[in-house]
């Protein structure tokens, strides 16, 4: 493919360009029938005749659902910004469970990892020099 289309794209084919006219017909065809198929043609036409008949309850309805999605994306950002960030690295996320095992008796939810312990002394001296 061209690069100059990929940028650009295609020029948009006329309905009555007979090059394109039987692709044209049998799209709306098919879009016809779905239609029928699913009842979307009697939903559009029901919905239509409400905002023909209240055009003004209709307009609340729209921009209240409209405000009502900015609103809702605007509290979704304040509570992603004000949301604490969790530790960065690897050794403070394992500080932060070692701690919560020390403090609340190592009564954790998920299921427990055993390791085999080479040498316990760097351990504890680890231990004993690890800031709280």
């Amino acid at each position: 493919m061209n690069l100059k289309k990929i940028i650009i794209g295609e020029k948009m084919p006329d309905k009555n360009d007979p090059k394109y006219k039987d692709l044209h017909d049998s799209s709306v065809k098919a879009g016809k029938t779905f239609a029928e198929t699913v009842r979307l043609d009697k939903a559009a036409a029901k919905v239509q005749g409400f905002a023909s008949r209240y055009p003004k309850i209709f307009l609340c309805i729209i921009f209240g659902f409209v405000l009502f999605s900015v609103a809702l994306n605007l509290y979704r950002m304040s509570t992603a910004v004000s949301h604490k960030r969790q530790p960065s690295s690897a050794v403070e996320r394992q500080e932060k469970e070692l701690r919560f095992r020390r403090h609340n008796g190592g009564s954790r939810q998920h299921v427990e990892r055993t390791t085999q312990v080479s040498n316990p002394t760097s351990i504890r001296n680890y231990e004993n020099n690890r800031q709280d």
